[in-house]
């Protein structure tokens, strides 16, 4: 068997019967651009946000809810996300926090930092959130633990007093 040198395969007439049209240019009038920047956002986002937050944890156990008081003590864009530090205060207990918030999709991962935490919440569980820091849901570490959604909003941080 002998080798035959390649060649190319013959063009088909414009008018073949496959039906292939000619491609269009692209009309460069018709595309449209996204601007939407988020890592602009993000440096936005972490100067405007408020650091004091007020609202509710509702439960499986207790539907009425408890008063949660987040405060955000730093706020650092990295890149299109920010890096969330503060404390939560869940009825009379305050574990810190630590989380990220994604700019571009307003999507957040809040972890409980420590053992002891409130509301029957378990060590290795973190609030979910797809609306920013207003609405979030626990995940808790195991399939059959606490159900719970975290309900907060802007609020006035506590008046510092002075000493004298």
């Amino acid at each position: 068997m002998q080798a035959r040198p390649f060649q190319a395969p013959k063009p088909l007439p414009a008018n073949s019967a496959l039906g292939v049209e000619p491609l269009e240019p692209l009309n460069a009038t018709l595309i449209q651009v996204d601007s939407f920047d988020p890592v602009a956002r993000a440096r936005l986002l972490s100067s405007s946000t408020p650091r004091f937050w007020r609202g509710r944890l509702f439960s499986t156990d207790n539907p009425r809810g408890t008063a949660a008081e987040l405060s955000l003590d730093q706020l650092v864009p990295i890149g299109q996300r920010i890096d969330i530090t503060g404390s939560l205060r869940i009825g009379p207990t305050t574990v810190p926090v630590s989380g990220n918030l994604n700019a571009e999709s307003d999507q957040l991962d809040l972890l409980l930092l420590g053992d002891a935490l409130p509301a029957d919440l378990e060590p290795g569980g973190s609030f979910q959130g797809l609306e920013s820091l207003r609405l979030s849901r626990w995940e808790a570490p195991r399939q059959m633990g606490t159900t719970a959604i975290l309900q907060l909003s802007p609020a006035k941080a506590p008046a510092v007093q002075g000493l004298w």
